[in-house]
């Protein structure tokens, strides 16, 4: 056979292969597939690979799924980044610990303290906690910031305090501040709560202050960080 005959079989037999169909476990495949599954015993496996694995992936292109084990989750890959199929709940991130002491100033503020030993629970493909009183964000969006902070040995006597975010080191806001009013020795604590876009790589840290000049017992400290879209 000559041989651009060959070359000409070839390029036709790779044009149809082009355009074929595939059936795994059917032989009627709908005439709108190009690749059509059917088994009542056995499951489609995508690519499974860590968060780490995953955003390392160069140029994934849009529509691309793999499982990603950190989370658990199945991963679709859209326009904006990729997204977790979890649709029972938003990511998260809870730090707590209820021990230890904590130092104040009538001048100073002090990150609060907690840090990736204090994680209760975690979206690790969302969050990571670099330092005291800092979590820093992988993904862009709104976020809810929550904090909560208690003494079980308030002295009395009236003072100003604060519980305050920032963002990249920037103020951002207080999410709770006022001043106290203690007529003895007593437990005391705060909460708050302050909504802020964030985009990927952003760190959020938050730090407390009360005009005091002792080390008081922690009754609890607590970061909760929830990424509402």
């Amino acid at each position: 056979m000559p041989q651009y005959l060959q070359r000409l079989l070839l390029v036709i037999f790779f044009m149809q292969g082009l355009h074929a169909q595939v059936g795994i476990g059917t032989a009627n495949i709908s005439p709108g597939a190009i690749l059509q599954l059917e088994s009542t015993n056995a499951t489609f496996v995508m690519p499974r690979m860590t968060d780490n694995q995953m955003t390392a992936i160069a140029s994934p292109p849009a529509g691309s799924m793999i499982f990603n084990t950190s989370e658990n989750l199945p991963y679709f890959r859209g326009a904006a980044g990729w997204s977790g199929f979890d649709i029972n709940s938003n990511p998260s991130i809870i730090l707590s610990r209820s021990n230890g002491t904590f130092a104040t100033s009538p001048t100073a503020s002090y990150s609060m303290s907690l840090n990736a030993a204090n994680i209760i629970s975690n979206s690790s493909a969302y969050f990571s906690v670099p330092a005291f009183g800092t979590v820093k964000v992988s993904r862009s969006g709104v976020y809810l910031l929550s904090i909560s902070f208690a003494t079980s040995n308030m002295p009395a006597g009236n003072r100003n305090y604060y519980l305050a975010a920032y963002k990249n080191g920037v103020l951002i806001g207080y999410l709770s501040r006022s001043r106290l009013v203690n007529p003895s020795t007593d437990y005391w604590g705060t909460t708050g709560t302050l909504m802020h876009p964030a985009q990927a790589g952003d760190e959020f840290s938050f730090k407390y202050f009360i005009s005091h000049n002792a080390i008081l017992s922690t009754a609890f400290q607590t970061i909760c960080i929830t990424k509402l879209n």
